[in-house]
């Protein structure tokens, strides 16, 4: 919770709250700290559907749903991802990790023993299951971080221990674990963090919260409107005699029986001196200010109005487009930063027993390289166009005897489209055209 701010100049004014309590112009202040949710608060904002459900779903959806490709994969390996249900499981670990702050996925092996022991992928086992557990079921409480620098797992916890749903626990090796972390980062050395937020990271559905609760309170607004978006006036010839005598229940009654003739005949009955007007309400500069809220929480989440609102696009304008490019760049962000390092590593581990990547002939190690498909269709132009000038470029380098056919397929399409060009660094061919002139 914030820290309540007052004045210290001495000026306070009781009919507009300037200087106490109600002064509008201190919520304006930065305050030191932010205004934490307990998990089951985030759980239950998700669930309930709206701004706080788009702000998970949507962006754990692009970073996944376009696929990728593995550089020298002949199809196996995302053949084999796919047997393991992988885009759906990996989806819902995103999920949990911009709900929560972070997810557990468990790869589980055949043929390797007990859970808690490590696994070294190239000494066998085979994946059978990915196992995805949000980040409110692993119990950091009992875990124990390694304290030995030369361990990989420096700081880091070596073995995790996940509740499961009878309430019991199970120990795991991290060997074993794809961790998924959130983005948003915090100081683990800053005192004010809790033992899951500093090593999990924040909710991503704090970093729109105060513009979203604008919002709602926007809407609640509207919806009071339309609630009295006509009010009736009624005009009594008795009313001063009926207040003065407190005879309220007859001013109740005649009330009544104005609103029940309106529902019945469709009009009022008035006795001497009583009268009924209606005025309507005006909603002037509603749908702007709606507009207006839409776009702080827009942008304070990053996602285009069109996708976090379900809005139909006013057409593919300057604008238009460059929200999209915006929003692609910020997924490709995430997809960087979440989605490749456990990625990476589950698919090293299912390369480990397929053998589809060969080593490298040098360093003999297995070097697995990632490729993220394009994320809009406009990307795919752009891909493209790319590619029409990589060929004419190509073309030239195979008519000046540069490169030769094999070392265009092995460049360019071998474990998917790739534009760097590597050449054996022995072979230099002669072009200084000695042969000729000895002839």
């Amino acid at each position: 919770m914030g820290l309540q701010l007052f004045r210290l100049d001495g000026w306070k004014k009781l009919l507009t709250g300037f200087g106490m309590l109600k002064d509008k112009s201190t919520n304006q202040s930065a305050l030191p700290g932010f205004t934490r949710m307990l998990p089951v608060t985030l759980q239950v904002l998700y669930y309930s559907g709206g701004v706080a459900k788009n702000a998970v779903d949507i962006p754990s959806e692009s970073m996944i749903q376009h696929g990728f490709e593995v550089q020298g994969d002949d199809g196996r390996l995302y053949e084999a991802f796919e047997s393991l249900n992988g885009p759906a499981k990996i989806e819902q670990a995103l999920k949990f990790t911009r709900m929560l702050g972070g997810a557990l996925v468990i790869m589980d092996v055949a043929g390797a023993g007990n859970w808690e022991e490590p696994w070294y992928p190239e000494k066998g086992g085979t994946i059978r299951d990915l196992r995805v557990y949000s980040c409110e079921r692993i119990m950091l409480g009992e875990m124990e971080t390694v304290q030995m620098p030369e361990s990989v797992y420096f700081e880091d916890f070596e073995r995790f221990v996940v509740r499961k749903t009878d309430g019991t626990t199970f120990k795991v090796h991290a060997s074993r674990c794809l961790v998924f972390k959130s983005a948003t980062a915090v100081d683990a050395s800053f005192p004010g963090w809790l033992d899951y937020e500093r090593y999990w990271g924040l909710s991503a559905i704090y970093e729109g919260l105060e513009e979203a609760r604008n919002f709602g309170l926007s809407n609640q607004g509207i919806a009071h409107l339309m609630q009295e978006c006509s009010v009736g006036k009624y005009k009594l010839s008795n009313l001063e005699q009926l207040v003065a005598e407190s005879n309220y229940k007859a001013i109740d009654n005649r009330l009544e029986a104005m609103d029940m003739q309106k529902s019945v005949i469709n009009g009022i009955f008035l006795g001497e001196g009583e009268d009924y007007k209606r005025e309507n309400v005006t909603f002037a500069g509603v749908p702007e200010v709606w507009d207006r809220q839409a776009m702080n929480v827009s942008g304070a989440y990053r996602i285009p109005v069109t996708k976090l609102f379900g809005r139909s696009a006013a057409g593919m304008n300057a604008t238009g487009e460059g929200d999209d490019d915006n929003y692609c760049e910020y997924i490709a962000g995430l997809q960087k930063i979440q989605l490749l390092p456990p990625l990476l590593k589950l698919m090293q581990c299912l390369n480990a027993g397929l053998k589809v990547v060969p080593a490298d002939e040098k360093t003999k190690k297995v070097k697995v390289v990632i490729n993220f498909n394009p994320l809009s269709k406009r990307d795919q132009l752009k891909d493209a166009q790319v590619r029409e000038t990589m060929s004419r470029a190509d073309r030239n380098y195979v008519e000046s005897g540069i490169l030769g056919p094999e070392d265009i397929i092995r460049n360019r399409f071998q474990g998917g489209y790739a534009i760097d060009t590597v050449v054996d660094e022995d072979y230099v061919p002669d072009l200084s055209g000695n042969e000729e002139d000895e002839e």
